[in-house]
């Protein structure tokens, strides 16, 4: 199971991938930041003088089609019906896969609000949606109301978190040290 994929460190019961996991890139990774590095990387100038694309830059990547659900539905039943929905989609497409299936296809991904992950991830999960979590905070566990850890997301089934989302960054002033230190837990 996945949970074997995973290892309490006694420094800081920081969350540490297991070996095996490491040659996938992590898998409770950081969406928008690999977005960004990417991002940045991927109009360069290469040597002929012309740009390179990013699908030259890492031609054995697996793509990722992700979907950020943000603050919507506001019901669990609409949630539970937008996922069914959308497994019947993903049952259109010929390209999908789920995590880590092949190099060739693309691996899709859901951000459902926290209170409806669970349930969500148990529907798609069947066609090889995997489920992330939109944001978690850099503590393991204390008084800090709202807040969900990163260990809290991963035990629901989360295999992606985004941190530095714009709407972190300017909704909630989520600066380059709080998404930093996310970003190390995350890791």
């Amino acid at each position: 199971g996945r949970s074997s994929r995973w290892s309490l460190q006694p420094r800081s019961h920081i969350i540490i991938p297991s070996s095996s996991l490491l040659h996938t890139t992590m898998k409770l990774s950081l969406a928008l930041a690999t977005l960004a590095v990417g991002g940045a990387s991927a109009f360069s100038v290469n040597q002929n003088g012309g740009l390179r694309t990013s699908t030259q830059l890492n031609v054995f990547r697996q793509p990722i089609m992700a979907g950020n659900w943000k603050m919507n539905p506001t019901t669990e039943s609409d949630a539970l019906n937008l996922a069914i929905g959308f497994c019947a989609l993903v049952d259109t497409l010929e390209d999908t896969c789920g995590l880590d299936e092949s190099d060739t296809c693309t691996e899709v991904v859901l951000f459902p609000p926290f209170p409806f992950i669970s349930k969500v991830k148990d529907i798609v999960s069947e066609k090889g949606v995997t489920v992330g979590a939109q944001q978690v905070y850099y503590e393991d566990k204390g008084a800090f109301t709202g807040s969900v850890a990163a260990s809290m997301v991963k035990s629901v089934g989360c295999e992606y978190v985004l941190c530095g989302h714009s709407e972190r960054r300017t909704l909630f002033s989520d600066s380059d040290v709080n998404i930093n230190a996310k970003v190390k837990k995350v890791l």
